[in-house]
């Protein structure tokens, strides 16, 4: 068994700093071989593998291109044709006579003549925008919505360090509740025997036995269970970072605890509305809609242009000659009226706008809460850890203490088996409680949009079992 340290003592406030307080927890009794940097290795396949990140990634690639395109609109556009022509032209007096006119023949079956004419040209037109407002605020719209799929990266690169952490912890839980039910599988096993003992030499109750085999049955479930759910939990972190090996390095024993800093909820509220990378995507998005709606508005009002032109024509002396002509002027469009699309499209702006608003007071809402809850994850969860330690040593003695009683006569068989119970228990949600304390400490800094990989690599460290 592996060494405790004493709880605090009674009355004494649990505020810690960083590294301030050490304490020892009591995992299983098996040992585990403990790999460095396996939070590090995953954090680094994960950035290739995870879809999410992925997606995302290609989504912000997507959207950075509506900025190029919109500016397109407002530089210099050159367009360049040709073109080849065979023309026919017919006259119906031939008061000239044959060959009279160049390039026609005469009609064999009427006085008139049929004359044949090629034509080739070339031209080269650019115009410019002098301006358009749909043009301007498309391009303002596209900036905000290039920031905004900016943001969702950023947001979706801390997610990334979260959901691997709670999948690593969701492992290292899961792992633990296997080990724990299965010693309190052995442990009931071996209260069982001695039931079965004592009963045969006429020292005990048959009800001892049945009392000591419906505790053992029950485990077996519960072992069963825990397997199934350490399967999932591998399945979990497959998925965001492919194939990897199943022994992952527990927790140190000595896990240092801290309260969140600075200390008052308010604060992190205060940084998770301004720098929480969701809520600023959704407040970019906001931006977008509010400049689309201009943008619609402008496809009714006049647009002006510097326009010019160069175009060259050889043809034949029948129809002029060859030409040259060359152009330079403004221009001015107005769309006067296009069937109601243009009220409509605006119409259509303004409720995406709302629906843009309404979702970033969601966002807001929802950010806030999470940061208040991680706060008092954090906060709260110092206290349980202790208050969990101390159950579980309490639990402890509480197993001796009824074991010398049953030996004395003096206490039953199911009250050990209830001790006996309580103490697992205990165990199990002493490990949780470490797993949540850590999560809750990350999620917050993820809210607050301060979740970084030296973050995860301080992480890491814990994972580094220390030498005994």
């Amino acid at each position: 068994m592996r060494r405790h340290s004493p709880p605090p003592a009674a009355g004494r406030p649990v505020r810690v700093r960083l590294a301030a307080i050490l304490l020892l927890a009591d995992t299983c009794a098996c040992t585990r071989v403990a790999h460095a940097n396996d939070l590090e290795d995953l954090y680094h396949l994960a950035r290739s593998r995870d879809p999410e990140l992925t997606i995302a990634t290609y989504q912000r690639d997507a959207a950075k291109e509506a900025r190029p395109q919109a500016i397109a609109q407002l530089l210099p556009h050159i367009s360049a044709g040709g073109s080849a022509e065979r023309e026919r032209q017919g006259y119906s007096d031939a008061k000239l006579g044959p060959g009279a006119v160049p390039n026609c023949a005469l009609d064999v079956t009427a006085s008139g003549e049929r004359c044949y004419a090629t034509t080739r040209g070339l031209s080269v037109t650019l115009s410019q925008t002098l301006w358009s407002t749909e043009a301007y605020n498309l391009a303002r719209e596209a900036s905000s919505q290039v920031n905004a799929a900016e943001a969702t990266w950023r947001g979706a690169e801390q997610n990334l360090l979260l959901r691997l952490a709670q999948a690593y912890f969701a492992i290292l839980a899961a792992s633990d509740q296997l080990d724990t039910n299965r010693r309190e599988r052995d442990a009931f096993n071996t209260l069982l025997a001695q039931a079965k003992g004592r009963m045969q030499t006429g020292v005990g109750p048959r009800s001892d036995v049945e009392q000591a085999q419906a505790f053992f049955d029950a485990t077996e479930q519960s072992v069963i269970d825990a397997q199934d759910l350490l399967d999932d939990a591998h399945l979990a972190l497959t998925r965001i970072v492919g194939p990897h090996r199943s022994a992952l390095a527990p927790l140190r024993e000595d896990l240092p605890l801290a309260l969140p800093e600075p200390a008052l909820v308010e604060d992190w509220v205060a940084a998770a509305r301004s720098s929480n990378y969701d809520v600023r995507a959704a407040a970019f998005k906001v931006e977008a809609a509010s400049h689309d709606i201009r943008v619609q508005r402008g496809k009714a009002l006049p647009t002006l242009a510097l326009t010019g032109s160069s175009s060259h024509v050889w043809q034949d002396d029948l129809l002029g000659g060859n030409q040259r002509l060359d152009t330079i002027g403004i221009n001015l469009s107005w769309p006067l009226f296009q069937g109601g699309a243009v009220a409509s499209a605006v119409r259509q702006s303004r409720a995406l706008y709302r629906e843009a608003e309404s979702q970033l007071d969601a966002i807001q809402r929802d950010t806030e809460r999470q940061t208040r809850a991680a706060f008092r994850g954090v906060v709260s969860g110092v206290a349980r850890i202790a208050a969990a330690h101390r159950a579980v040593e309490s639990g402890r003695n509480a197993v001796e203490a009824m074991r010398r009683n049953v030996e004395f006569g003096t206490g039953t068989e199911f009250d050990l088996l209830n001790a006996q119970n309580n103490y697992y228990a205990a165990q199990r949600a002493y490990a949780q409680v470490r797993y949540d304390y850590l999560t809750s400490l990350l999620t917050l800094k993820q809210q607050a949009g301060r979740l970084t990989e030296p973050d995860l690599m301080q992480v890491d460290a814990l994972l580094v079992a220390p030498d005994e």
